[in-house]
């Protein structure tokens, strides 16, 4: 069983005979291949340096210099390009990811995990050469060795070289497809993320071929399994064997799956604490206590600013729950709310919006609606209801977002909003004006329509001593050009 769709002709590689052929491949010439694998000392290739692990020690990363790295990215693109892994593999493959390497076991009554020691040094110059001299690929030994020394570093696969990712999968290939076979045939389901493997099972027990619990109360590999695994040249992590019941948390590439894909609350909880900070004590001493927390092993020197920090855990998140997971965007209004530029992001994601418009529902058809129309010709991003409300939603969380997601509200001031009865834009207003005293920064933009200042300084003496600009003086598109202008200043 192959875990490779492959779309070019088997025989890319036979035709592949020369070092000339190699440099054509990967748009390189061959006097600088020649230069980097055997003039330049094997140490001036690479960087190397060591990162802390979370589980404690260190791992080392090797990280090509420049004029290497781009031939071992064309190499890999390459590669990339012409082969598609099976379902098993979600390791460094396009288009999958820990998500979706987690999904496969969502629901499941038995989650098994297991690593692999050493994955990377394990796989050696001479297994990168044997598997480019294999099908589908059928390079010449000469041609086999080059590709194998671009890819290859003291001996083995670096953990820090383009090259290295897609490699592995290729090597692994014989070894999925076998576990792919073991999983079927016990009624299991079974993916890898580079060292990381999972199975699981929906009903019944766990076979004992895969794991077993051993008297100490811990998981023990199955004989088959391990079988497999050792006669493919990789070993069982010993510390790294876990089953995983579904009364339990189950977590599969640091998701959990019991129902559905999703972060550890612990996770959740860590940006909070993060924002929490930075609000309460400011950036700087924030930043200062998340470094020394995190960042205190002498291995892990370089200290991104904890606005990145933040900005790439809710990037993750995005990643596995989704632009509109209702979580992740309570953490985005949290931290918008110490970081402006995050707004931008919000933005982008159509959850920041420019303006909010506050107004009596009588007054859509000959002002609100045009404006509001006029602002979107315009680039300007806008919380109408109209755009914003579908039948079901609730109505009052939904302006509520709409609200605090939302930089300024242009309020509509009209008898019809000052009627008896309007009481939803009151309370929107109410709303800015409570955002106004939480942060000092002013919101309310007025535009009076078939009022004069004496008539609202009869209904709110508030609102009659904001700046308004008068529907009489101008039509829905040139105020929309108005707040245009405005936001663009804002933006700045």
């Amino acid at each position: 069983m192959r875990i490779w769709t492959v779309s070019f002709e088997p025989t890319v590689f036979q035709e592949v005979t020369s070092i000339v052929d190699v440099a054509n491949l990967l748009g390189t010439s061959v006097k600088q291949l020649i230069y980097l694998l055997y003039v330049r000392w094997e140490t001036e290739r690479y960087t190397s340096f060591a990162i802390a692990k979370r589980t404690g020690g260190t791992r080392t990363i090797s990280a090509p210099k420049p004029e290497l790295k781009r031939i071992q990215r064309r190499l890999a693109d390459f590669l990339q390009d012409n082969l598609t892994p099976k379902t098993c593999a979600h390791g460094f493959a396009r288009g999958r990811n820990i998500a979706s390497n987690a999904e496969e076991h969502v629901h499941h009554r038995i989650v098994l995990n297991i690593d692999l020691s050493d994955f990377f040094p394990t796989i050696n110059f001479g297994r990168v050469r044997g598997v480019f001299m294999a099908q589908p690929f059928g390079a010449s030994p000469k041609v086999a060795t080059l590709l194998a020394q671009i890819c290859c570093h003291e001996g083995s696969l670096p953990q820090g070289a383009p090259t290295s990712p897609v490699v592995s999968n290729m090597i692994c290939f014989r070894m999925d497809a076998q576990l792919m076979r073991l999983a079927k045939e016990h009624g299991c389901f079974y993916t890898r993320y580079a060292d990381d493997i999972s199975f699981s099972k929906r009903k019944g027990e766990f076979p004992a071929e895969l794991a077993t619990v051993g008297d100490n109360g811990k998981a023990v590999v199955g004989k088959s399994l391990r079988d497999i695994i050792e006669h493919n040249g990789f070993r069982v992590h010993p510390l790294k064997v876990h089953l995983h019941h579904n009364t339990t948390r189950q977590m599969v590439t640091g998701l959990t799956v019991n129902n559905r894909v999703n972060v550890p609350r612990a996770f959740i909880r860590n940006i909070r604490a993060m924002i929490h900070d930075w609000r309460v004590n400011g950036y700087e001493a924030a930043e200062t206590r998340h470094h020394a927390n995190y960042y205190s092993h002498p291995h892990r020197s370089v200290k991104p600013p904890l606005r990145k920090i933040i900005e790439g855990k809710l990037s993750f998140l995005k990643m596995i729950s989704g632009v509109d997971d209702p979580v992740r965007q309570n953490l985005q209004r949290q931290f918008v709310n110490v970081c402006e530029e995050y707004k931008a992001v919000m933005e982008d994601e159509g959850i920041m919006h420019d303006f909010f418009i506050c107004h009596a529902s009588e007054d859509k058809d000959d002002l609100v609606r045009p404006l509001a129309e006029a602002l979107r010709s315009w680039g300007v991003s806008v919380w109408y209801d109209e755009y914003m409300l579908t039948i079901g939603d609730d109505l009052r969380e939904m302006i509520d977002a709409g609200l605090a997601n939302s930089r300024y509200g242009i309020v509509v001031l009209s008898p019809r909003f000052f009627g008896v009865k309007k009481t939803w834009p009151k309370r929107e207003v109410g709303a800015l004006f409570a955002m106004e005293d939480a942060d000092g920064k002013s919101r309310v933009l007025p535009i009076w329509h078939e009022v004069t200042q004496p008539d609202v300084a009869k209904r709110s003496p508030t609102l009659a001593r904001i700046l308004a600009w008068h529907s009489a003086d101008f039509s829905p598109e040139e105020l929309a050009a108005k707040f245009r202008d405005f936001i663009v200043t804002r933006r700045r």
